[in-house]
């Protein structure tokens, strides 16, 4: 292994180490960051991400475009956390798909990149979903990499090229999966009169305690769950689940008629500004 490439996993490894999360869970990031003493803000600027300190090293913060998707903004805010670990200055960052595929020529991008996946998507914890589900890498679907990339909370396409990376896949079956998009796969399971957007896919083999989406996301959920509240709308039966779409900020439950299954949605408003740790509230605060 490139000592930049294993420097970066040990790094991911440690900070899963302090903040007691084993080399399987999926995190979220930006609890995450705030765990670890970083402010994280989302601002309406077209940009991808900014990491900024003060000269002393206090006060370190992460600011993130609202105009990208959620995925987007899970990877870029991994990667300003990548900055802060490794002790970098103030930073700008204008993110690439190329960037996720550790195809940056700056050694400091490189490094931060292969720190983000191995953060946010960690080698055993990807063989642990698929094994879970019985799924070999080689023979898995399209919809069935995207329903992994809704567990680790990324995008479609940046969990295929980190697989690719890591030889978990090799170039033809990466090639072969990057021909399909979410919006193909979104059209596939929704009528055509139902508004694309980011939707998340959980299953029954799904063991997060919370999910975080936004106002007109849409997730798609095993039909024997109830969902408390009316911050989601059933929207259609697919073959698949039954899908929603979030329609108002807040938190919901969802669980089975006998508890065995039971987690929480975070919903934020669309293109939400703000504080990282405000962003569900239903009456937003600064």
């Amino acid at each position: 292994m490139n000592a930049l490439f294993r420097k970066a996993i040990l790094a991911a490894d440690e900070v899963r180490m302090q903040l007691i999360f084993d080399i399987y869970q999926p995190v979220n990031i930006f609890d995450l960051c705030m765990k670890l003493g970083l402010t994280v803000r989302f601002i309406d600027i077209n940009m991808e991400g900014l990491y900024v300190k003060n000269k002393d090293g206090t006060h370190p913060t992460i600011l993130l475009s609202s105009q990208r998707p959620l995925p987007r903004r899970c990877f870029t805010c991994a990667h300003e956390l990548g900055h802060h670990i490794f002790n970098h200055g103030f930073k700008i960052d204008a993110l690439s798909e190329q960037d996720t595929d550790l195809g940056s020529s700056d050694t400091e991008e490189l490094l931060v990149n292969s720190f983000a996946g191995a953060l946010l998507m960690p080698v055993a914890g990807i063989r642990s979903e698929f094994a879970k589900r019985d799924w070999l890498f080689q023979k898995a679907s399209p919809l069935e990499f995207y329903t992994i990339c809704s567990v680790f909370g990324t995008g479609y396409q940046t969990l295929i090229l980190h697989c690719r990376a890591n030889k978990i896949i090799d170039d033809s079956k990466a090639s072969s999966l990057l021909k399909f998009t979410p919006v193909k796969m979104f059209k596939g399971l929704f009528p055509q009169n139902v508004k694309n957007s980011y939707f998340k896919i959980v299953d029954n083999y799904c063991e997060l305690s919370i999910i975080d989406l936004e106002v007109s996301n849409y997730i798609i959920l095993p039909h024997h769950l109830i969902v408390e509240g009316d911050h989601l709308k059933e929207v259609y039966k697919t073959s698949i689940g039954t899908g929603y779409v979030t329609v108002k900020s807040g938190i919901v439950r969802v669980a089975s008629v006998d508890a065995s299954i039971s987690f929480f949605i975070r919903i934020q408003n669309a293109h939400y500004v703000g504080l990282a740790e405000n962003r569900h509230l239903e009456n937003s605060i600064d």
